[in-house]
């Protein structure tokens, strides 16, 4: 029964990230209609105005991070959550989120919401309250 519910809550993960990705995809699709719609009238298009937006907004990442089972750590300040899976694979909460693993992934420490985020041996991500 129990690993019924566990499933169950991992597809509620999975169906949220999964809204947030159509969210994000919709914005999107929103923002090149008008650029098109702009090109076409002649007058300059909102890419040359402001600079492209990130793929994932701060806030979908950050709802995203959320919904990994994040365990404190015994002897220090901070949580962490597996960033692969047993197979080897990045956790499917983070597919959407490929920029935000490539970059931890590289040593670098990225800063979401109110969390530092970095990777501890290429296996689990580690969070730290900014």
């Amino acid at each position: 029964m129990a690993a019924a519910e566990d499933r169950e809550k991992q597809i509620e993960a999975e169906l949220k990230s999964a809204d947030l990705a159509i969210e994000e995809l919709q914005k999107k699709k929103r923002a090149l209609v008008e650029e098109k719609r702009t090109l076409r009238s002649g007058a300059p298009s909102p890419a040359e105005l402001v600079p492209p937006p990130s793929p994932v907004s701060d806030k979908a990442l950050e709802k995203t991070l959320n919904l990994l089972e994040w365990t404190g750590f015994k002897k220090k300040d901070g949580e962490w959550a597996f960033l692969k899976d047993r197979q080897g694979n990045i956790v499917e909460w983070l597919d959407s989120a490929p920029q935000f693993v490539e970059a931890v992934r590289k040593g670098k420490e990225v800063t979401v919401g109110k969390y530092r985020y970095r990777v501890s041996d290429d296996k689990f991500l580690n969070r730290f309250i900014d």
